[in-house]
C-alpha cells in the first residue's frame, strides 16, 4: 500500500468496500430461489462492482489484501454468473414458448427441461459459495480490508459516502486503460461475425462504467457523460450475449431429436432393402423441429436488431465526441 495516498481517498475506499460487501451479503440470502431469478443477476452485478472498486482503490491496499479481495469477488462472480446465465436462457425460451403454437412447442419444452437440470446443477455449486458461514467469512474479510484502507478514519466509515474529489495519476491511468480497451475492441465488434470481440467489448464497457462510477466527480462532466455512454453499450451488448447463449441449447436439442428420429426410422425399416421416404415423413419428432428452428430464427433476428442498435449507438457516441472528451480530461489529470 502506498503511504502517500490522500486520506480522503482511503476513507472513500473504506466506505465503498463496506457498502458493497453489505450489498452482496444481503443479495446472497435469496439468490438460491430459482423462482425469483432477478436476485442472481443483481448479485452477479454487485460482485463485478466490488471487483471494480478494488481495482480503483488498489493504491489503498497491500498486495496480499488486494489479491484476496479480488479472489473473493471473482469466486462469487463466477458461481452466480453460471446460474445467472442459465436463468437468462430459460427466460428467453419461456418467452418464446408463450408465443409458440402448442403443436410446435414440444422441442422448446425439451430445451427448458434440459436447462432446468443445468440450473439445478449451477444452483448446487452456488449454494457452496453463499451459505451462511461462507458469506460471514467473506463479510469479515472485506471489512478487514476496508479497515486497513481507512486506517485512522474507520470511525467515519459509516457516514454517507463522500464522492472522491481528486484522483491520483495511477487511478487516472487505470481509467485511461479501460477506455483504450473499449475503443480497441470497437473495430472488430462492429463486424457482424465479431461475436468474441463483442463479448470483450461488453466487459470493457462494464469495467469502464464501474470505474467512472467512483471517479466521475473527480474527472468532471466528461466522465459522467462517458459513464452513461458505457452503460448503454454494456446493456445492448449484454442483451446480444444473452441471445448468443440461448442458441446452442436449441441446436443441441435439435441434434438430440434428429438422433432419436434416425434411430426410430432405422428400426422401422429393419428388413427392408432401402429406406421408405414415408417413414421419414412420419418421423415422431418432426413437429418439434419446427418450434426449435423458429426459436433459433427468433433469437438470430433479435440479435441482428440489437447489433444494428449497437452500431448506431457507437457511431452516435463517437460523433458526439464522448470518448475523445474523456481521453482529453484523463490526460489533464495525469
Amino acid at each position: 500500500m502506498s503511504t502517500d495516498v490522500d486520506p480522503r481517498y482511503r476513507l472513500a475506499a473504506s466506505q465503498v468496500l463496506e457498502e458493497r460487501a453489505t450489498q452482496i451479503t444481503v443479495l446472497s440470502k435469496g439468490v438460491l430461489d430459482v423462482t425469483e431469478t432477478g436476485a442472481a443477476n443483481d448479485l452477479w452485478l454487485a460482485s463485478r462492482r466490488l471487483r471494480a472498486a478494488l481495482e480503483v482503490f488498489r493504491p489503498c491496499f497491500g498486495k496480499a489484501q488486494y489479491r484476496e479481495g479480488k479472489a473473493e469477488a471473482r469466486r462469487i462472480s463466477r458461481a452466480v454468473g453460471d446460474r445467472r446465465d442459465v436463468d437468462v436462457v430459460i427466460g428467453e425460451f419461456e418467452a418464446i414458448r408463450e408465443e409458440t403454437a402448442p403443436a410446435d412447442a414440444e422441442g422448446i419444452d425439451r430445451v427448458i427441461a434440459n436447462l432446468r437440470r443445468d440450473q439445478a446443477t449451477a444452483n448446487r455449486a452456488l449454494a457452496q459459495v453463499v451459505h451462511g458461514r461462507r458469506m460471514q467469512a467473506f463479510r469479515v474479510r472485506i471489512e478487514e480490508i476496508a479497515d486497513s484502507a481507512g486506517e485512522g478514519d474507520v470511525v467515519d466509515r459509516a457516514d454517507e459516502y463522500r464522492p472522491v474529489e481528486t484522483v491520483s495519476p495511477d487511478v487516472a491511468g487505470l481509467v485511461a486503460r479501460r477506455l483504450a480497451r473499449l475503443r480497441r475492441e470497437a473495430a472488430d465488434s462492429l463486424e457482424a461475425d465479431g461475436v468474441k470481440a463483442q463479448q470483450r467489448m461488453r466487459v470493457a464497457a462494464e469495467r469502464l462504467r464501474y470505474a467512472l462510477e467512483l471517479t466521475g466527480d473527480a474527472l468532471g462532466t466528461q466522465a459522467h457523460t462517458a459513464r452513461r455512454a458505457a452503460r448503454g453499450l454494456q446493456e445492448v451488448l449484454g442483451e446480444m450475449r444473452d441471445c448468443d447463449l440461448a442458441v446452442p441449447p436449441a441446436r443441441k436439442a435439435i441434434a438430440e431429436l434428429e438422433g432419436e428420429d434416425v434411430a426410430t426410422i432405422i428400426e422401422r425399416s429393419r428388413g427392408s432393402r432401402d429406406l421408405d421416404p414415408v417413414l421419414v415423413q412420419a418421423a415422431p419428432n418432426r413437429a418439434a423441429y419446427r418450434g426449435l428452428e423458429l426459436a433459433v430464427v427468433h433469437l438470430t433476428a433479435r440479435h441482428q436488431m440489437l447489433f444494428e442498435r449497437f452500431k448506431r449507438l457507437w457511431h452516435e457516441q463517437s460523433r458526439q465526441g464522448v470518448w475523445v472528451a474523456l481521453e482529453t480530461s484523463l490526460k489533464v489529470e495525469s
